[in-house]
């Protein structure tokens, strides 16, 4: 099965900053390394007729298409209301077949990354085109198992930032340690 046969997707919308502002305007930057929303984000554009339909969804996909690291993120309301910017591919799914979460997790695989490093077009400014990731092939595990999935996946990342923060812990000890031996 393709991605297409199992969702939506359209294009983010390019918009300038504006006076008076009561939308967010998603753009790749306001992310971290962990793909984790950045703190403190503020609206920066005006909700209007012609932005209402591009307006993001809770169970939308942000997929980062443009730039030198892909990615998806499952939009849950956040910022809202918002936009994403032109960055993005916004994929919506058949819930009653994909979980957000699923194709999110499948998109963030590392072998799917490699897949799509080598599909993506430009040198200086690498990006994924709607009709590529349309027909990225997926295999559709049951709802059950795309729970499980997404649960274990979520677990590692919390694992992985309890050891960097173990880390950090563990640095910051034997420096203060080192440095009281040295002053004595």
């Amino acid at each position: 099965m393709v991605v297409k046969q199992l969702s939506i997707i359209k294009s983010g919308v390019f918009a300038k900053s504006q006076a008076n502002p009561n939308l967010f305007y998603i753009q790749a930057s306001d992310f971290d390394d962990e793909r984790n929303w950045k703190k403190n984000l503020k609206p920066s554009l005006v909700l209007n007729p012609s932005l209402q339909k591009h307006v993001l969804n809770n169970g939308d996909i942000l997929f980062v298409a443009k730039g030198r690291m892909f990615f998806a993120v499952v939009y849950k309301g956040e910022y809202s209301p918002a936009v994403a910017s032109g960055t993005f591919l916004i994929i919506k799914t058949d819930h009653q077949r994909l979980i957000p979460e699923f194709l999110a997790w499948y998109l963030n695989h590392p072998k799917t990354i490699i897949f799509l490093d080598q599909l993506s077009k430009g040198s200086s400014m690498p990006m994924i085109s709607k009709s590529v990731l349309e027909e990225i092939e997926i295999t559709l595990p049951t709802i059950t198992q795309q729970e499980k999935i997404t649960e274990l996946s979520a677990l590692q990342q919390k694992e992985q930032q309890l050891l960097t923060r173990i880390q950090f812990l563990h640095n910051d000890y034997v420096n203060e340690l080192t440095y009281k031996i040295f002053q004595q």
